[in-house]
């Protein structure tokens, strides 16, 4: 349900059929729509859930591990993140976004753990951590009703590297232990449309929601993606700002790699405070 309501909000702010959202015209428009770059820099403070299954040769499919609930690692953490953006030629834009995530912990199995064939045992004292990255860019045509609002379609990638482990000890053959490390690691792109919308109520103050969306087949990757944010952005000085946003991104993709077969399940959400560069 709060996905759901999240992507809703955006998605009826964005697509307002190109309305004002005030009655009163305004004559000055923040540097969002009349500076041809600008750069967002600050730190992201999302909320996550980090899901992976690792399906073994001989076991099949087994269950979603959940890195939070399961093994203990943190639901937040603090990252760095920024947006950047260059307006060239009359109609057109290019957009960009980057952060990364990590975490590790070591933590006491509170029950059986089955990855790639191996069973971390309940009671096994095991380290695991992820890491997660993205950086996103997209390009599209603006469209303007006015001077004091636009919005814009178009098409994106998102370029996506992610890596999980669990290491600890595990019975073997003959009630032996044996120390065992498993991991995975992915790099791949995933294509999408998407839009955005910008209302400026003043030279000072300006509103900007947007939307990427992918839900396909590409290559060994199978699954859905949404990537949202909005927020507002504060004219401090002629080329200075800040800003605060709320940014939201799902990731449910099914994996099927030689060296990983599988499924990762991500969501990041949470505000984005920053300070913006116009000019």
């Amino acid at each position: 349900m709060k996905r759901e309501f999240s992507v809703a909000l955006i998605g009826a702010i964005m697509f307002c059929g190109g309305k004002p959202l005030f009655a009163e015209e305004q004559i000055d428009v923040h540097p969002y729509l009349n500076q041809e770059f600008f750069v967002d820099v600050g730190m992201y403070f999302p909320t996550r859930e980090v899901m992976f299954r690792v399906d073994g040769s001989v076991a099949g499919p087994g269950d979603n591990i959940d890195f939070e609930e399961q093994l203990g690692l943190r639901k937040s953490d603090e990252t760095f993140a920024l947006n950047f953006g260059w307006r060239f030629g009359e109609k057109w834009q290019v957009e960009g976004q980057y952060f990364d995530s990590s975490g590790r912990r070591d933590w006491v199995l509170e029950e059986d753990v089955e990855w790639n064939d191996i069973i971390f045992n309940q009671g096994t004292s095991v380290g695991i951590g992820q890491d997660f990255s993205l950086l996103r860019v997209f390009f599209a045509r603006r469209f303007e009703s006015s001077e004091n609002h636009e919005f814009g379609i178009g098409a994106g990638l998102h370029w996506l590297e992610l890596s999980a482990f669990i290491e600890g000890n595990v019975i073997i053959g003959g009630g032996g232990n044996e120390f065992r490390r498993e991991s995975v690691t992915a790099e791949f792109p995933l294509p999408n449309i998407g839009a955005w919308y910008i209302y400026s109520f003043s030279s000072k103050w300006a509103l900007k929601t947007r939307l990427d969306w992918l839900s396909a087949d590409v290559g060994d990757y199978d699954g859905t993606l949404i990537n949202a944010s909005i927020g507002l952005n504060y004219q401090m000085f002629q080329h200075f700002g800040v800003g605060l946003n709320y940014n939201f991104f799902d990731l449910d993709v099914g994996v099927d790699r030689p060296n990983w077969r599988g499924e990762v399940e991500l969501k990041y959400e949470g505000p984005f405070a920053y300070m913006s560069f116009y000019w």
